[in-house]
């Protein structure tokens, strides 16, 4: 209908033909131009991006929980510090590191999921987790007399994130939060110092009958490369402690003490030192030193490779020679099994010919046999037919 239009507006007269029109591929070129127009500017039709922006709420969250972990590695490695300086026991200051070890760890682990708000809800159930642990759970004298350290901290934690999720989320969803974060920390407990956990999002999903599209938590490409940065700076302000960690854990583990470690560190410096030393201040010693082991070389390589070479020459020669012998013998066997192969050739012909003489005699005899008997019957019967005719 538009092109029709198009046809009837332009149906103009030629002033130099007076019946004629416009050519109609110019009139189809207009048609086209306006169709294109009309679809530019209908409201209807626009071209988006297909990135999703995360909303202030998933913003703020995914901001506020890194920040938190931030602060819950520290506080934990602070405190754990304390109560490893103030203990002279070896399990205790063992315990200490293992706890900073694991609890920094889950709680990158934890902030750092995908999705903001459940990487906040993780980061929730792990403080709710560890309190309970330290309280009244698994975990309840891991420290011994420094409990109580542990203890306090553990409840500043979770009381923090209790709050952050409280200003998060409205009334209603974080009454069904926390409902579902009291159920999953006594469902699944921390068991020990290693802080195993279950997944939480798959918890969650089943509790709340929600499937969430990880796609669209990713937000646009800035948002994701913020999210990004902030990981790497998360885990690379944490890395080298992770690193001096548990070097310390395998020296704990090995037997070693702190001063007998220090003791052998100091002695390796001191061997260092002296050899730095003598090689500084007797340079031509060392340049005649390793003078004196190139020669050696040389000359142990020249004796290695001429005794090489004589003993190639002579594996040569002893090869040759049992090669030798090997084809006589090769030869010998072989006029042997030809001598063989003859004498059992002319056994089977001799046995053959013997037996096919024998089976052509039984068959002959077997002829004969056959021809008395068909042809000696009849006369056999008849006579004694004609004899019992006759009477006596």
């Amino acid at each position: 209908m538009a092109e029709q239009r198009l046809y009837r507006a332009y149906d103009v007269r030629s002033p130099s033909h007076s019946g004629g029109r416009f050519p109609r591929a110019l009139l189809r070129a207009a048609a086209c131009a306006a169709l294109l127009a009309s679809i530019a500017s209908c409201s209807l039709v626009s071209i988006k991006s297909p990135e999703k922006p995360l909303s202030a709420r998933d913003l703020n969250a995914r901001l506020l929980t890194h920040e938190y972990s931030a602060h819950f590695i520290a506080a934990v490695e602070q405190t754990a510090d304390q109560i490893s300086t103030a203990s002279a026991d070896p399990a205790v200051r063992m315990n200490a590191l293992r706890w900073k070890m694991a609890a920094s760890a889950k709680s990158e682990r934890a902030a750092s999921q995908v999705v903001p708000m459940m990487g906040l809800l993780d980061t929730w159930a792990l403080s709710v987790q560890m309190q309970q642990y330290l309280t009244d759970g698994a975990g309840r004298a891991v420290f011994a007399a420094q409990q109580p350290l542990a203890v306090s901290l553990a409840e500043q934690l979770a009381a923090q994130a209790h709050d952050m999720a409280r200003r998060l989320t409205t009334p209603d969803e974080f009454d069904h939060d926390q409902r579902f974060i009291d159920d999953y920390a006594r469902a699944h407990p921390i068991e020990s110092l290693q802080f195993a956990r279950a997944s939480i999002m798959e918890l969650w999903t089943q509790d709340s009958g929600v499937q969430v599209r990880l796609v669209d938590s990713l937000g646009t490409v800035p948002e994701a490369l913020a999210n990004a940065g902030d990981l790497v700076r998360m885990y690379g302000d944490t890395a080298p402690s992770q690193m001096i960690w548990n070097a310390q854990l395998a020296v704990l583990d090995s037997g070693l003490s702190g001063k007998e470690l220090q003791t052998a560190l100091q002695r390796l410096d001191e061997h260092l030192a002296a050899l730095s030393a003598v090689a500084d201040q007797t340079p031509a010693l060392v340049k005649n030193v390793v003078r004196d082991v190139d020669t050696r070389f040389d000359a142990s390589w020249a004796e290695m490779i001429g005794a090489l070479h004589t003993e190639g020459r002579t594996l040569s020669g002893s090869m040759s020679t049992e090669r030798q012998a090997t084809m006589q013998a090769l030869d010998v066997e072989r006029a042997a099994v030809s001598a063989d192969a003859a004498r059992i050739a002319s056994q089977v012909i001799v046995e053959a010919g013997e037996q096919s003489r024998r089976l052509l005699r039984e068959a002959l005899l077997f002829v004969i046999a056959l021809a008395v008997v068909l042809l000696g019957l009849p006369f056999a019967a008849g006579y004694f037919v004609g004899r019992a005719r006759r009477g006596p």
